[in-house]
């Protein structure tokens, strides 16, 4: 059986998903149980929807409940190509229909304790008893870190790095923008939700002004001294938008050269930094991120604003009996993306499995891809393994495959078209 588990777990962390583990687990995975275990997910994103689909079919008679309190859910990846006008927002939102069908109860109310004690889940209207509990409940902000930001100024100065309605603010601001006009971005240096995501909006952008305001360019302040697949961006910009001759329509200040925003000044429309005051006709700020709110109010997270978790099982090293997947878990190299945080599931739901089922647990394996669209027909990506350190707790870097510097054409424009697949797989074994 544990070479069985072995192999499932490899089809499930390379994203195989949903529709592969009829095909991966034998009779022997998929038992049929004496006991009913009662499992409640908190949070119905990729990390949370894949994990409940993973275990329902792992474990068919779990009764499961998501507690999510959305009815529709909308998309991080891709949302670039949204921002832009590429896609429509309809392609990037999702509901909880196959879910409710496969026999998941799914509760759209907002989950507000966890009682470890009693092992209960509390929504405004209703009470979940659980053996194990999921939180995947994603991240919230930090504006304290910038001088005269606010929450309440995310509307008019907006991060569009969660939730639909802030990507359409940034979008109609883009759209409204005069031709001649200057977008300012900054971004931190700390953790913070898809690692490449703002050098990927960055590029969407610039295609966008060449395209729609020609007479306009975009100036990127960043907290970092340097940023992921920095060299394939920088190429890519190069090649695209003359990045580095007085025609670029991108400038890019990182933190050596003084980038990193201290302070925002509302009333003129300017961020403050050591290279200077620039003012902006669109203001872009992605915030410090942390976990999400939930995750704090129930114990959950460390002193850096994640939470820690045993690497082998995601179970949080807080509150037993309660797992972290996604974003809000610290999962040292693991980046927070939504590739990862579907492995983090699918892992998480295998070692649930081997739990309720009295099963020595594996050390797991881990996988990372991310591609970044660059243009229209241009993407380059990044493929990392992992492996689980039992000795550390870390999650160590195996190999990673970056897209080579020196790459044909060709592959730009193949790597767009895999980018497209692979987010199809993962929406697919997401929400069906």
């Amino acid at each position: 059986m544990i070479d069985d588990r072995r192999t499932l777990l490899k089809w499930l962390i390379t994203g195989a998903g949903i529709a592969a583990l009829d095909a991966a687990a034998g009779p022997s995975i998929k038992m049929s149980q004496a006991k009913v275990y009662k499992v409640v997910v908190v949070g119905g994103g990729f990390a949370g929807a894949t994990f409940a689909r993973t275990l329902k079919r792992l474990i068919p008679n779990t009764v499961i409940t998501l507690i999510e309190e959305y009815t529709e859910y909308f998309s991080g990846p891709l949302s670039a190509e949204c921002l832009t006008g590429k896609r429509n927002e309809e392609t990037l939102t999702f509901d909880y229909k196959k879910l409710v069908s496969e026999g998941i109860n799914v509760v759209h109310e907002r989950a507000l304790t966890i009682d470890a004690t009693q092992k209960v889940v509390k929504t405004p209207n209703t009470t979940h008893r659980y053996d194990r509990c999921i939180v995947a409940a994603g991240i919230d902000f930090d504006f304290d870190h910038i001088k005269g930001h606010s929450e309440g100024l995310a509307d008019v100065f907006p991060h569009a790095w969660k939730g639909k309605d802030q990507l359409s603010a940034l979008k109609k601001q883009l759209e409204e923008m005069p031709d001649g006009g200057t977008v300012l971005m900054s971004a931190p240096n700390t953790e913070y939700r898809c690692p490449p995501g703002p050098y990927e909006r960055v590029s969407q952008i610039a295609e966008y002004l060449i395209a729609h305001k020609p007479n306009s360019k975009i100036i990127f302040l960043d907290s970092k001294e340097r940023f992921p697949k920095q060299a394939q961006f920088e190429l890519a910009w190069k090649q695209l938008y003359g990045y580095g001759t007085a025609e670029s329509i991108i400038t890019w200040i990182g933190a050596q050269q003084g980038g990193t925003v201290t302070e925002l000044r509302p009333d003129t429309r300017e961020l403050v930094c050591q290279a200077g005051a620039f003012k902006g006709d669109v203001i872009n700020i992605i915030p410090r991120q942390k976990a999400d709110l939930f995750t704090a109010a129930n114990g959950l997270t460390g002193e850096n604003g994640w939470c820690p978790v045993n690497t082998q099982t995601f179970e949080s090293l807080k509150v037993a009996n309660v797992h972290v997947i996604g974003d809000a878990a610290d999962a040292h190299s693991l980046p927070k993306s939504a590739f990862a945080a579907a492995c983090q599931a699918r892992v998480c739901a295998l070692a649930v499995y081997s739990l309720f089922n009295q099963l020595p647990l594996m050390t797991p394996e881990y996988m990372n891809v991310c591609f970044s669209l660059c243009g229209t027909h241009y993407a380059i990506s990044v493929t990392v393994s992992y492996q689980q350190n039992p000795q550390t707790n870390k999650i160590d870097v195996i190999s990673t495959n970056i897209t080579p510097l020196d790459a044909p054409k060709t592959q730009y424009v193949s790597e767009v078209q895999s980018a497209y697949a692979m987010f199809n797989s993962m929406a697919s074994g997401a929400f069906g």
